[in-house]
């Protein structure tokens, strides 16, 4: 990734609420170079608050934060895997405790040692950070075409179809499985195990 930032000269924050036509380019390269890892795989679970939102299943956003969190996880942690989680840093009460919760409830779900610790960064320091939020802001992006909230030529739309194309798939609209993609629907009963790729799990 340094490589390719070394040879556009970007070295600023990719998000995609900084998205313009100009950059465009710059953005579809940047996520080739993640996609073309082939030890890359991206897993991210679509909740819509209708019908299934989790915030009133859960009560409050941090807790269904963590939830959700814990769900992804449990899908994408291979058997005898032990991970470090990098998380995106955000504003949260005094009495949330996020890297503490996450790694216990998923250990005690896996009922063995799957992560080793989890760390929350400013998405800045990190592209892997950036690769994450430009992929799952892609992906929301096309359920906000459908809704009839963005519309379908913009860079954020180009940007969308170009990741869908590169993860092999028509669009982020219904559960998909493929080689470096895990993405599925929530709801009140979803499964953790599914999501997974066939990577020969």
């Amino acid at each position: 990734m340094q490589k390719y930032r070394d040879r556009t000269h970007d070295y600023g924050k990719f998000h995609l609420t900084d998205l313009t036509q100009g950059a465009l380019n710059t953005y579809e390269g940047f996520v080739d170079t993640v996609l073309t890892d082939s030890d890359f795989r991206f897993f991210c679970c679509v909740a819509a608050r209708d019908p299934a939102d989790p915030v009133a299943r859960f009560a409050d956003p941090w807790t269904a934060y963590l939830k959700l969190f814990e769900r992804l996880l449990i899908g994408a942690i291979r058997p005898g895997e032990i991970t470090t989680v990098l998380a995106d840093n955000y504003s949260t009460p005094d009495h949330d405790l996020l890297e503490e919760d996450l790694k216990s409830n998923v250990n005690r779900r896996l009922r063995r040692l799957g992560i080793a610790s989890v760390v929350r960064l400013d998405s800045r320091a990190t592209d892997g950070l950036q690769a994450v939020d430009v992929l799952t802001s892609a992906i929301a992006f096309h359920h906000r075409l459908t809704a009839g909230l963005a519309g379908s030529r913009s860079p954020k739309a180009l940007l969308a179809d170009h990741v869908a194309q590169r993860c092999g798939v028509p669009d982020f609209l219904t559960e998909r499985k493929t080689a470096c993609l895990g993405l599925r629907m929530y709801d009140h009963a979803s499964r953790p195990g599914i999501a997974g790729p066939d990577v020969g799990e």
